[in-house]
């Protein structure tokens, strides 16, 4: 084996090793893609739905009425930009360490507002029904 395929393996070896030394499995590429319900919430805002579609665009689903968005994520964060009666309203949210709950934290009241996947087993277990 000659030394630049040698020197390959390694690099992909030690690559391996420190995705696994990283704390867990990565996301797959398109785990936001889907709706979240609102399953938690201590300010108790009416139940919605986030839509998100794999072109960028999404749709809150709730009883008023659907407002539709763009979004992006990198990592565990996730923006929105969701379109209010013509105004551009910025939206974060974050996911858990897991991928399997989005957190949507209120600077207004401190609270954090908690979205699980509508095909996931926690959704059957939200306290909004």
């Amino acid at each position: 084996m000659d030394s630049r395929k040698l020197a390959v393996g390694l690099v992909l070896l030690l690559a391996s090793l420190a995705a696994l030394a990283s704390g867990g499995p990565a996301p797959k590429l398109d785990w936001l893609i889907g709706n979240w319900v609102l399953c938690e919430d201590p300010d108790n805002s009416p139940k919605d739905t986030l839509q998100f579609n794999a072109d960028g665009t999404g749709l809150v689903i709730s009883a008023k009425g659907n407002v539709e968005f763009l979004h992006k994520h990198s990592g565990q964060s996730v923006s929105l930009l969701a379109n209010a009666n013509g105004y551009a309203i910025p939206i974060e949210l974050s996911s858990s360490s897991s991928f399997d709950k989005l957190l949507l934290h209120s600077d207004k009241t401190g609270n954090t507002a908690t979205y699980a996947r509508s095909d996931s087993p926690q959704a059957s277990s939200c306290s909004i029904k």
